[in-house]
């Protein structure tokens, strides 16, 4: 719901549940919040070194970090606190 609000397209939208895009930073950022979701946070200096190498700045890596833990903290109080979803559910593809 959100994703087709910022005008994403279905394939788009897809394309990033399972981590990927055609635009080279889009998909360096999906890779890197891949990473942190997969190792729990211990991520290589090698996915740091990727992003880098993609283009992004010290301060993006740094906010897509925190984007990925704020998802993980809501994640969990919806999950701990058993709050009601009030949109349609998406299946993952992932």
């Amino acid at each position: 719901m959100l994703g087709k609000k910022a005008g994403a397209t279905a394939e788009e939208m897809s394309n990033a549940q399972g981590g990927r895009s055609d635009d080279p930073r889009t998909a360096a950022v999906l890779a890197l919040a891949t990473a942190l979701i997969e190792h729990r946070g211990q991520i290589s200096d090698a996915d740091v070194q990727a992003a880098r190498d993609a283009g992004l700045s010290q301060e993006e890596i740094v906010e897509t970090v925190a984007h990925v833990a704020l998802n993980v903290f809501t994640h969990y109080i919806n999950v701990a606190l058993d709050v009601p979803v009030d949109f349609t559910r998406v299946a993952l593809t992932r």
